[in-house]
């Protein structure tokens, strides 16, 4: 049987289809665990727990998105509190940002989970993986206290960097974020993918499926797999 494991965040898992969405017609068996809103911790711990759960192994196919940097992912009372970037979210203090949050910090941890999960996915025999991401991982953070880009941890994690695909935002977005809801909609994930991961999607009946939703987003919102998922 031929199993899929798609991680991310909302570029994952949103209220129309996404690229998890548009792969998932070409296996037997499907599993989305994004989660609106995570960051790199909340994906790290999803592809962990996944592989206990499940074993990846021969013939399954784990696809992994991963995020912005300065998002800080929260497990209280028994499930995962994943709020974006924390310099949007209005709980935080702006003077805890101020005193707390160091871009540079955040680049060594989150380059530490992608380089462990990336570990993990290769000591498996005959595991198809992939690693695509919603932002340019190698411009950096934009961090509103202090901006910059570390270069030398870039330099350090060259090999890991090497292994994410472009993002969407180099795709897509190079000229900037759309406005209003920035979320692709399903054609241009499928765009994306075509891009990225050429021959992926075979099923000509997703092609018709993507470009409908696309011209009907607003009359059919949904929620794709997460719901499906048994975690911890």
């Amino acid at each position: 049987m031929r199993r899929l494991f798609a991680f991310g965040c909302s570029f994952t898992n949103y209220r129309w289809s996404t690229w998890a969405d548009c792969l998932a017609p070409e296996f037997d068996y499907f599993e989305n665990w994004g989660q609106g809103g995570g960051g790199n911790h909340y994906i790290f711990n999803s592809v962990m727990e996944a592989d206990q759960r499940y074993k990846f192994g021969r013939g399954d196919t784990v696809i992994v998105c991963w995020s912005s940097f300065l998002r800080d992912d929260r497990y209280v009372d028994r499930k995962w509190h994943t709020l974006g970037s924390m310099f949007s979210c209005p709980i935080y203090n702006p003077e805890y940002l101020k005193t707390h949050v160091d871009d540079r910090g955040y680049v060594i941890r989150d380059f530490a989970f992608i380089k462990a999960v990336k570990v993990l996915l290769q000591s498996k025999p005959g595991l198809n993986w992939r690693f695509l991401s919603m932002i340019d991982l190698k411009a950096g953070p934009k961090c509103e206290s202090e901006p910059g880009e570390p270069k030398d941890v870039m330099t350090v994690y060259q090999d890991v960097l090497d292994s994410v695909l472009p993002s969407y935002q180099e795709v897509l977005y190079s000229t900037g974020w759309k406005t209003g809801d920035p979320h692709p909609s399903p054609q241009e994930h499928l765009a994306y993918l075509d891009t990225v991961l050429p021959g992926w999607v075979t099923n000509e009946s997703t092609r018709v499926k993507m470009q409908q939703e696309s011209i009907n987003l607003n009359k059919d919102p949904r929620k794709s797999g997460l719901a499906k998922v048994t975690r911890l």
